[in-house]
């Protein structure tokens, strides 16, 4: 009779689990390390394909913007995005956007009134003109609003907002915030957040002017003292007939409490009696004080004499700048980087 012998079993103990755990991970490793070897490749192809999009799309970018001068409307959402310069006064960074605004606003304008500009030499005369203009103001506006700040005086929201219901009000009877919007998108195509900027930047350089003209505060303060001690406007303006910077001027004709004058008609029709004349005001455009001098009135139109005293401090400040070398344009507009003409009231709605 054959015995057989039963093979004695290994008792389980914490160490053969441990050996049994070390032999299955070191089995299962071949597995592992090549997924995780092709899940670390694919990020780093992952992060190259990125850099090199996002290096083609700055590229795309920049020449289309600084090369092209793409003036589209994508590249001026492109250019609000990212805050790029199109240039700086004295150190004072010019934004891109601004730029674009103030000259896309300007051709919307222009078209609206006479057609769409086509592709003939007087147009792109047109647009050349229009892309300098664009640039000196937004040159005086960037410095004038970065000056204001720093003198602790920036351009409040009360402000804005008066001139915007200013220009939403026409024969006295105020426009809604959604007639307004499509008349500020039809005329200018802004929205009204850009059409806000806009007024902002016009508001920072007629302040900032009217601040630092201390010649302009003395001869004004003069003429306030004249006036106190009776004077007739006409008369005070001939003391100063022979200064550059006073005009005197005396309508012989109506106009409508409207009309386009930096303020004068507006000021004379919210005089109570004829012959008051107003405290002193700083013109819509921003170029200097007025005084007026109501002296007919009838229905909406009126009459006036008015005094002006002429802002020249801020543009010979900038004139200087340019002149030492201050400015730095990274697109080339063509043209002398100089303003050549008056500034502009605040853009208004028909």
């Amino acid at each position: 009779m054959i015995k057989i012998r039963k093979k004695k079993s290994a008792a389980i103990t914490q160490q053969n689990l441990e050996e049994s755990r070390e032999e299955i991970l070191a089995k299962g490793k071949k597995f592992r390390y090549p997924f995780q070897y092709a899940k670390h490749r694919l990020v780093i192809i992952t992060i190259l394909i990125s850099i090199v999009a996002l290096s083609t799309f700055t590229l795309v970018g920049w020449l289309q913007l600084y090369k092209t001068q793409n003036t589209s409307d994508v590249m001026y959402r492109f250019t609000k995005v990212l805050h790029l310069p199109v240039g700086e006064v004295d150190g004072v960074k010019v934004l891109y956007s601004d730029y674009l605004m103030l000259y896309r606003s300007s051709i919307k304008s222009i078209e609206r009134q006479q057609g769409t500009l086509d592709d003939s030499e007087d147009s792109q005369h047109l647009r050349d003109y229009y892309k300098r203009q664009a640039m000196d103001s937004a040159e005086e506006y960037s410095y004038a609003l970065a000056k204001l700040n720093e003198m602790g005086k920036p351009v409040s929201d009360d402000g804005i907002n008066a001139v915007i219901d200013e220009h939403k009000t026409i024969d006295g009877e105020k426009r809604s915030d959604a007639a307004f919007e499509g008349i500020v998108r039809e005329n200018f195509n802004l929205s009204i957040s850009e059409y806000r900027r806009m007024i902002m930047l016009s508001l920072a350089r007629k302040n900032y002017a009217a601040e630092i003209d201390e010649g302009a505060k003395k001869i004004a303060s003069e003429i306030e003292k004249e006036l106190e001690a009776g004077k007739a406007l006409n008369e005070i303006a001939d003391k100063y007939k022979e200064n550059e910077n006073v005009d005197y001027e005396s309508l012989s004709e109506m106009v409508d409490a409207s009309n386009l004058d930096s303020g004068r008609a507006a000021m004379a029709m919210s005089l109570e009696e004829v012959g008051d004349v107003s405290k002193r005001f700083v013109s819509k455009n921003g170029d200097g004080f007025y005084f007026v001098k109501l002296t007919k009135r009838d229905g909406n139109k009126v009459r006036y004499d008015s005094i002006k005293v002429r802002f020249t401090e801020f543009d010979e400040t900038m004139k200087k700048i340019r002149e030492e070398g201050k400015v730095k344009e990274y697109i080339s507009v063509g043209g002398q980087a100089e303003n050549d003409t008056e500034p502009t009231e605040e853009p208004k709605t028909d």
